[in-house]
């Protein structure tokens, strides 16, 4: 079914005639917005109608006198706020069908300021709204015939969502499963506010159109999307799987903004941006996200994946590429092409010499001091997570899924070059690495020195 039909000029005008008589203040202008404005209208949408009046204190020259404040309320309290006032309802007849009319009278002066202000439907993201204008006080038309309805992106607000994860983690505690799902949703919309930092710039206009973007952002921790509907209630899922998802996304996160750290400062304050830096926010992190790992471990097949012990990596299930693969059989030829579908740019792909199920070894060091951490192995999609997000992401034979680094122990690997050998069948990844490499709690995997008896010289 097709966009329904934009009501009639005539049926507008009339409209705009009869709330301009019905309005207690003086009304200077008369806009249509949202579905009908956009042209994305059903014959089951509303019409959307902002009814602009002047304010207190301003008013065409020709207005009657009319008190410029609002009265107190009952017992000297003061009135309510009239800024928006509440919405009058009506049913309509338009083209043989019913349609309903909202109304919501906005003081003037406030509506264009609040056009300065984030849309707190938007996730965060800045607004680029179409909006039609039906009627308008001469002297006021040109401030406010906006053809589209602009509003700035929200700001990074890192300390809010890790605040928002402590209240998480506290409902995981006290074994509040309402808590978990209602503190889970306020933080998955404070996500894309923080994550945008990292991504590249998009402007929605309309609520579907903001959370279809939001979940697409190319720039994401693992697995981002499915957290993101988890958190959101848009799929179903336990409290304690919401609970996880809840950690994933912020642990995921804050690596992905450690380079922004300028712009966490200007918002949040200098010290949050160095314990951005430094890994205080990661060990902060790691104590709230303890109450949730064991939710983390009962969104998965126990049966398949034993739960991590401290200083444990563990697999992250990545929903928005292939978990699983069919390996060829063992002794089969190099992997032509990559074992499963991948984003990796194909000029990095073409250089990749692959084992039989598709895979590149990985030798990971610390950047600064060269020390040699771990080995482990990447596929084509692996390799371009690791590029494009900064964090260390590597698929496991065994589980046949992708796991990120520090997903769950805290112990990080921030990416800082990779590299590619002369062969192109081995990576050498550099990082910096928070805590131990090693899932036995060492530094390093390579940890157990072996005797080397060598000949004497000459011999």
């Amino acid at each position: 079914m097709g966009p329904a039909p934009l009501p009639e000029t005539g049926f507008l005008d009339d409209w705009a005639a009869r709330l301009r008589q019905a309005a207690d203040r003086p009304v200077v202008g008369i806009m249509l917005r949202g579905s009908h404005a956009r042209r994305a209208a059903t014959e089951h949408s509303d019409v959307d109608v902002d009814v602009l009046v002047a304010a207190g204190d301003e008013r065409p020259p020709s207005a009657p006198t009319r008190p410029a404040v609002p009265q107190p309320g009952p017992a000297g309290r003061p009135a309510p706020d009239t800024t928006y006032a509440a919405r009058h309802a009506y049913l309509a007849e338009f083209d043989g069908r019913l349609v309903h009319v909202s109304v919501a009278a906005r003081d003037v002066r406030s509506w264009v300021d609040r056009l300065g202000r984030p849309a707190d439907w938007a996730f965060g993201l800045p607004v680029s709204a179409p909006a039609r204008l039906i009627w308008a006080a001469p002297e006021w038309r040109r401030r406010i015939d906006l053809p589209v309805l602009c509003q700035p992106a929200d700001e990074p607000r890192l300390e809010d969502l890790v605040a928002t994860l402590g209240k998480v983690a506290g409902a995981c505690w006290a074994d509040d499963p309402v808590g978990v799902r209602l503190a889970a949703a306020d933080l998955a919309r404070l996500c894309p506010s923080v994550l945008r930092l990292a991504n590249p710039s998009v402007r929605v206009a309309s609520r579907r159109a903001a959370l279809a973007a939001v979940l697409d952002l190319p720039v994401a921790p693992p697995g981002y999307p499915e957290d993101m509907r988890l958190c959101l209630g848009l799929r179903p899922g336990a409290a304690a799987a919401v609970g996880a998802a809840a950690g994933r996304l912020v642990t995921g996160i804050v690596p992905l903004i450690r380079p922004y750290a300028g712009e966490i400062a200007a918002v949040a304050g200098t010290d949050l941006a160095q314990a951005l830096v430094d890994g205080r926010l990661d060990r902060y992190l790691a104590q709230l996200t303890r109450t949730l790992e064991p939710a983390a471990v009962a969104v998965r097949d126990t049966a398949a994946v034993p739960a991590p012990r401290a200083g444990e990596w563990s697999t992250v299930p990545a929903s928005d590429a292939p978990v699983t693969g069919a390996p060829t059989s063992p002794g089969a030829a190099a992997a032509p092409g990559p074992a499963r579908p991948s984003r990796l740019d194909p000029e990095i792909a073409a250089r990749l010499r692959r084992s039989a199920d598709g895979l590149v070894a990985a030798v990971v060091r610390q950047h600064d001091s060269g020390e040699v951490l771990m080995v482990a192995w990447m596929d084509d999609e692996a390799l371009h997570r690791t590029l494009t997000t900064g964090r260390a992401t590597y698929w496991s034979r065994s589980r046949q899924e992708y796991w990120v680094k520090g997903a769950t122990s805290g112990h990080h690997q921030h990416v800082r070059s990779v590299a590619l050998d002369c062969d192109g069948d081995a990576l050498l990844v550099s990082v910096d690495q928070v805590g131990a490499a090693c899932h036995t709690g060492h530094r390093t995997c390579f940890f157990t020195e072996l005797p080397v008896s060598a000949p004497e010289a000459g011999a």
